[in-house]
């Protein structure tokens, strides 16, 4: 997928979005034990290239300690935990965009949601998306 334009093509044909902006779109996944989790796709440049960021919420800020979620991140398969402007910590994961293909897209969006659900739930038990 080499433009950002097709890409948002790809997942407003492939998924139903919640949010469709120029340089961001979201979706919610909807798990069977009823819980949801938003994630939210956005379109970024840095060192002269288009870059894609995966982006999920966790929890608030104060319900992880900061060594806690290092320790999270040394155990995570695929993102990173980081605090956001808010004080909240999400789920991240950013790839090049002219490289990606289909499932480069696929798996890191529900990887990320997926991992970022399971992480609010343990916790929080709440479910905010």
């Amino acid at each position: 997928m080499p433009t950002w334009y097709e890409l948002r093509e790809h997942a407003r044909t492939k998924y139903t979005l919640e949010d469709l902006e120029d340089d961001w779109f979201s979706l919610i996944w909807t798990y069977e034990s009823d819980r949801t989790q938003k994630i939210t796709v956005r379109r970024y440049e840095a060192y002269e290239r288009e870059w894609i960021e995966f982006r999920s919420y966790v929890c608030g800020g104060k319900d992880m300690k900061p060594r806690v979620a290092l320790r999270k991140n040394d155990d995570l398969d695929l993102g990173a935990l980081a605090l956001d402007d808010e004080g909240d910590y999400a789920l991240i994961h950013n790839a090049l965009l002219a490289t990606l293909d289909p499932d480069e897209f696929a798996i890191p969006l529900q990887v990320i949601a997926a991992t970022a659900d399971e992480l609010e739930h343990q916790l929080t038990a709440g479910d905010e998306f």
